[in-house]
């Protein structure tokens, strides 16, 4: 959604429209090239050069396409390279901020992607299985505040399947491009607040939905974040409006990854270097269990 459609001016923020598809391609040796990392099959083209990047999408089916070319222009930054997860390890790299032009079509409607969209990239790589004990809780949120400063928040919690375990948390605070602060371990405290019925959520792909017809759970509805240290705090608030479930499977045993995506609204308090700060903006999540 266009920055410009966010502003602290506005009385309630509209929701924030998601689309999504998802691909299964057969493996075949030449659909990667490493040095520029290059990934091409059927439907879809992406590049990363550098600080610059490439993606082509397009699924006749899901009526989405999609055409754009990016800039990095955040501090890149890679969290980890190596940190247990499951039977291996995980790892991950991310940009909380590039410039991008092109654009996406999405049913019939096309959108003119420009300076006036917010885009975020990050990327995991490592070696488990999906549906062992694993999971994670992330988010992304943009926010502007009244003086039209920008701020880009990314969480990461690394867990078990249940989440009675987890890694050390963190939070990433960016002021415009620059990386300004970070918040983690026990100075943060995190709450999901949960649908108090069951229901049965919009599920990717379609095989998985039709596998997992009759399986009624129960939604985030809500998250909490509070942080502090000795210098600075934070209190966030996230009030989701769409969620949808993502079903990964493994592909040699009958076992299941289950991701909640969650886009909604989001309300930011920010002692920085004693500056109160309040902002609001948008935000996009995961629960994975």
């Amino acid at each position: 959604m266009p920055s410009t459609q966010i502003t602290p001016e506005l009385e309630s923020p509209p929701s924030v429209a998601t689309f999504g598809t998802t691909f299964s391609l057969d493996w075949q040796p030449d659909m990667v090239c490493r040095h520029p990392l290059r990934l091409q099959g059927k439907g879809i083209n992406l590049e990363i050069n550098g600080m610059n990047s490439s993606v082509q999408v397009h699924d006749e089916r899901a009526q989405l396409s999609l055409n754009v070319q990016g800039e990095a222009e955040a501090m890149p930054l890679l969290v980890t390279e190596d940190a247990p997860f499951g039977s291996g390890f995980i790892g991950w790299g991310l940009i909380p901020g590039l410039k991008v032009s092109g654009n996406v079509s999405v049913c019939g409607r096309s959108f003119a992607i420009d300076h006036d969209w917010f885009c975020y990239h990050d990327r995991n790589f490592g070696r488990f299985r999906w549906g062992e004990d694993i999971g994670w809780e992330w988010f992304v949120a943009y926010v502007t505040d009244k003086k039209g400063r920008s701020f880009t928040l990314v969480l990461d919690k690394r867990t078990n399947k249940n989440h009675s375990i987890s890694g050390l948390p963190y939070i990433f605070i960016y002021s415009g491009t620059r990386l300004r602060k970070v918040f983690l371990g026990s100075t943060l405290q995190i709450d999901w607040d949960w649908s108090a019925t069951a229901s049965l959520p919009l599920r990717l792909p379609g095989v998985m939905a039709s596998l997992f017809g009759d399986r009624t759970v129960s939604m985030p509805r809500q998250l909490q974040v509070q942080a502090a240290d000795d210098q600075d705090q934070l209190s966030l608030t996230m009030a989701f409006d769409a969620t949808s479930e993502l079903i990964v499977p493994d592909n040699q045993n009958r076992q299941y990854t289950f991701i909640d995506e969650v886009t909604g609204t989001v309300d930011v308090t920010l002692v920085l270097q004693g500056e109160t700060i309040q902002a609001r903006g948008f935000a996009y999540g995961e629960y994975v269990h």
